[in-house]
């Protein structure tokens, strides 16, 4: 009589885990936290699983690569998106995971297909950042076993998806009340897609922060449009024509402020006796223009940290109660902006 060996299912419930996670783990499709692993492995050895064994004995000293997970971004050519890419990459190493990365290119078609094509690959979770309030693809592979952390942008309908998210209020709010202190009360806000929560937001700062200085944010110029350098540039034509023409502007993206700044320079508008700017972001490029932007921070490698450890966590375990994190923003202090009516001390 052949004796049969134990089946997945039996290992799950000695471990605690999922027969697909138990499943998963041992196609090498699946990270897990090192007490998880070691429990699992444990069990499948008391229970004769010899495809565990085996795999536990042929693990090398140094912490193996433990699965694949896939990383969905908007662009790669906006620096703020190539930073996060290469940040998600450094945390997920270290927790001995390889990423697969994918661009949409803004494309709300591609957002769906790569979302369709990872989960088709059997990643063991997915870090994904949109420009859409609404993925499709995504809401559907949420209601599978394969995890997911929502990065930077809220996406709505996505359940038992973890959050990454930036207190985009209070950045908003900061820039504007700086301004304030500063003595603007002409301040535009050039913000980014309408729809997007974080540019609601952001831009519900810039008014709050405009009424607590006694400023009616309904008389203010507010101008939507793209996270683009040409969006920034085209807008300052709309500032400089404007009746009551703005003394200052909060750039809800350091890509957009950095065009304003250029465009502005070109028509010979002195950056900021005449207008002062600040960014968001905090993109390698703010510390390299003159005159320096000032910027709100929005800290990158913290928020890879926290997206990779929520993934790792749910991976382990897949029953746990999602989370959203919401990631504090600090501004850095540029050139760029001056009290109203002063030209800059010399630096």
């Amino acid at each position: 009589m052949v004796e049969r060996p134990p089946s997945l299912r039996a290992i799950a419930v000695a471990t605690g885990v999922s027969v697909s996670t138990v499943s998963r783990y041992l196609r090498g499709q699946l990270a897990l936290r090192p007490e998880t692993e070691a429990r699992l492995l444990d069990a499948a050895e008391k229970l004769g699983y010899h495809q565990a064994a085996e795999r536990s004995a042929s693990r090398p000293n140094r912490r193996p690569r433990q699965g694949t997970i896939g990383l969905v971004l908007p662009e790669l050519r906006n620096t703020y998106f190539g930073v996060a890419a290469d940040e998600i990459v450094r945390a997920a190493e270290s927790h001995g995971l390889a990423v697969v990365i994918a661009s949409t290119l803004l494309h709300s078609r591609h957002q769906e297909d790569y979302v369709e094509l990872l989960g088709g690959l059997g990643v063991s979770g997915l870090i994904y950042s949109g420009n859409s309030i609404s993925n499709p693809a995504l809401s559907v592979l949420a209601r599978s076993e394969i995890p997911i952390v929502v990065f930077d942008e809220h996406v709505e309908n996505v359940p038992n998806a973890d959050e990454v998210l930036i207190d985009d209020y209070s950045g908003g709010f900061q820039a504007t009340a700086l301004l304030t202190s500063l003595g603007h009360r002409r301040i535009a806000f050039v913000g980014g897609p309408p729809e997007l929560l974080s540019v609601r937001r952001r831009g519900d700062g810039w008014a709050d922060a405009l009424r607590q200085a006694g400023v009616d944010p309904a008389q203010q110029l507010s101008l939507p449009g793209d996270y683009t350098l040409d969006f920034g540039s085209a807008a300052v034509s709309y500032l400089l024509s404007a009746a009551e023409r703005p003394t200052a502007v909060f750039a809800a993206s350091d890509v957009v402020a950095l065009g304003l700044l250029s465009a502005a320079r070109s028509l010979g508008v002195r950056i900021p006796e005449e207008l002062s700017i600040v960014g968001y972001d905090d993109i390698p490029q703010s510390a390299l223009v003159t005159p320096r932007l000032t910027t709100v921070r929005t800290p990158l490698n913290q928020m890879a940290d926290t997206a990779v450890s929520l993934l790792v966590d749910r991976i382990a375990d897949p029953t746990r109660s999602p989370r959203t994190v919401i990631t504090p923003v600090t501004l850095v202090s540029g050139g760029s902006v001056a009290r109203l009516g002063e030209a800059p001390a010399a630096r």
